[in-house]
């Protein structure tokens, strides 16, 4: 009796989340439309309709669709937040404020993960746990927590149906995207994102995963003094719980706690920009997240700042050669070398549908116009990215490289923290050494 409860259970949670899925899409489909029919009826050319508000009205009805029902459409949203080159600037702005600060799940869910997943009571691996957590995402949540031995640790802990509303939500949505794509090629395709998510998901499930970056990108800072990774327990961690070091440490861009602490500011942001600049243009694996809540900071005992770097789900490896290709598009940019600029959006596996490689210039100098200098200095700054992915958008380019994206947001989220403190976040400047 109690499977047949569970498995109507899922089929009746599969039906509601498919229908609030697909009445989301008709509607965001119809607001699209309707207009259109009455442009065409009455002989306007809708090419010529403000779409803004529609735009606007959408992602706000995505949104809280999003927020609602958590799970997978929450990290849709976040997905569709970063990809200002293939979303109108209405869906980013509002989809970008989908984060994972959501209610938490009761602490006995939690318990019966970990004790699912280690095959013993709770109370053989931790002597307590918080009930309250620290942080409650789409994915997991992270609770603090005492090992048996003493140690303070973080524990993150998948949600017990997780894997199932995912799948739920991905089947529902690709039904959705295969019918938009086959009957209105316009003005939204969500099939390359919904492919691209389901790659990324796949991995992100498995917390091993992330245990192995995270061992990796401490393996590449050993010898780096000014970057800490949390330590993490392998024997207390399994494909759905991590248990790692407890850390604390004042938010990376709270400025005045920064100061109480007596963290030495002047060259702050160089520092900060030199490790990701090593991970993204020198070894090719890289933090792909640095948001202001995944990144702490303390003092050393000569008040030079000391980065503890947090989650990495979205640690990701870049192609050979392309941290070289970065390089020589900021560089070019910076010396208005226009043959050099083609060179480096070859390399960086651009491509446009008719072959005429002077699109890549007209990114270009859009993303140099809108530097305060005007001329690139070494900082992609959010108002230059978006410029550019704004430009993306009008030309015919037909594929812009998914880690092109991530790379240029990192350091647009690292130029929001240096903003916030007054500072820069000049990739080029922070090659020289330290």
């Amino acid at each position: 009796m109690s499977f047949r409860r569970h498995f109507l259970g899922r089929l009746c949670e599969r039906a509601y989340r498919s229908a609030r899925i697909g009445h989301t899409a008709a509607t965001v489909w119809l607001r699209y439309k309707v207009p259109r029919w009455w442009d065409a009826r009455l002989g306007r050319d809708p090419e010529q309709r403000d779409m803004s508000g529609i735009h606007q009205r959408n992602a706000d009805q995505i949104y809280a669709t999003a927020v609602s029902m958590r799970g997978m459409l929450v990290k849709m949203c976040q997905v569709i937040g970063t990809r200002a080159d293939m979303f109108p600037p209405e869906y980013v702005n509002t989809l970008s404020q989908c984060h994972d600060a959501l209610p938490p799940r009761d602490i006995d869910t939690i318990r019966g993960v970990i004790e699912e997943d280690f095959d013993l009571p709770v109370d053989a691996v931790f002597s307590d746990i918080e009930p309250t957590p620290v942080a409650a995402a789409s994915l997991a949540q992270v609770h603090r927590a005492t090992l048996i031995d003493g140690r303070q640790v973080a524990v993150k802990v998948q949600y017990p149906d997780i894997d199932h509303i995912i799948r739920t939500d991905l089947t529902a949505s690709r039904r959705v995207a295969a019918i938009y794509r086959r009957f209105d090629r316009g003005p939204l395709d969500f099939m390359p994102l919904l492919d691209e998510m389901q790659r990324h998901l796949r991995m992100e499930l498995d917390f091993r995963r992330e245990v192995d970056s995270a061992e990796r990108i401490r393996e590449l800072f050993k010898d780096d003094q000014s970057v800490v990774i949390p330590r993490i327990y392998p024997e207390h961690s399994t494909r759905r719980v991590i248990t790692m070091e407890y850390v604390r440490g004042i938010k990376v861009n709270d400025g005045e706690a920064l100061e109480a602490a007596g963290v030495r500011m002047q060259g702050y942001m160089t520092r900060l920009m030199r490790i990701f600049n090593r991970m993204i243009l020198a070894y090719g694996f890289f933090h792909a997240d640095p948001h202001p809540g995944n990144i702490l900071v303390n003092p050393d005992a000569e008040g030079r700042p000391v980065f503890t770097l947090l989650d990495f789900g979205l640690a990701k490896e870049l192609p050979e050669g392309f941290g070289l290709g970065i390089f020589e598009l900021m560089f070019s940019m910076m010396t208005f070398n226009e043959s050099a600029m083609l060179r480096a959006f070859d390399e960086l596996g651009f491509e446009t549908r008719t072959g005429n490689r002077d699109t890549y210039l007209t990114i270009a100098r859009r993303m140099i116009s809108r530097s305060e200098s005007g001329s690139f200095q070494g900082e992609f700054t959010e108002e230059m990215t978006d410029d550019m992915f704004d430009a993306i958008r009008e030309n015919p380019v037909v594929k812009v490289p998914t880690d092109f994206v991530l790379v240029t947001r990192a350091f647009a989220l690292l130029s929001g923290i240096a903003h916030s403190l007054g500072q820069r976040a000049n990739a080029l400047e922070a090659m020289s050494p330290g």
